[in-house]
């Protein structure tokens, strides 16, 4: 397992359902997938193209230079993924993830910080 894959499956999957397509391919419903754009905007994850499935074929793509943003601003992922949604509420989705090695190395940031409460 790659570091990066390492990363997806054990910090920003962790508690979602997905599905394994292929080397590096998760597909999440579309439910799931909002809380993994919510995710990958606040841990620094940019994303190159969207997928959209509808029974376990891919019927559209869409990336990030359609949407005259650069992989890192995930606010493009977000905006396409409403716009498919909304067209079948049925689709399935995944994406081809961007996640640089400094983001990598730092991974520990990721792990919940337990607070001890004093009272």
């Amino acid at each position: 397992m790659t570091p990066q894959e390492q990363f997806l499956t054990q910090t920003l999957f962790t508690d979602l359902q997905y599905e394994v397509k292929g080397e590096s391919l998760y597909v999440f419903n579309a439910d799931q997938f909002k809380e993994l754009i919510k995710r990958c905007a606040s841990n620094g994850v940019g994303a190159y193209r969207l997928l959209v499935w509808k029974d376990s074929e891919v019927v559209k793509i869409a990336s990030h230079d359609e949407y005259n943003k650069k992989a890192t601003d995930v606010r493009w992922l977000k905006t396409a993924y409403y716009k498919f949604f909304y067209e079948d509420k049925t689709y399935h989705f995944s994406t081809e993830f961007k996640i640089s090695d400094k983001l990598l190395e730092r991974t520990e940031i990721f792990v919940p910080k337990v607070t001890d409460e004093e009272e």
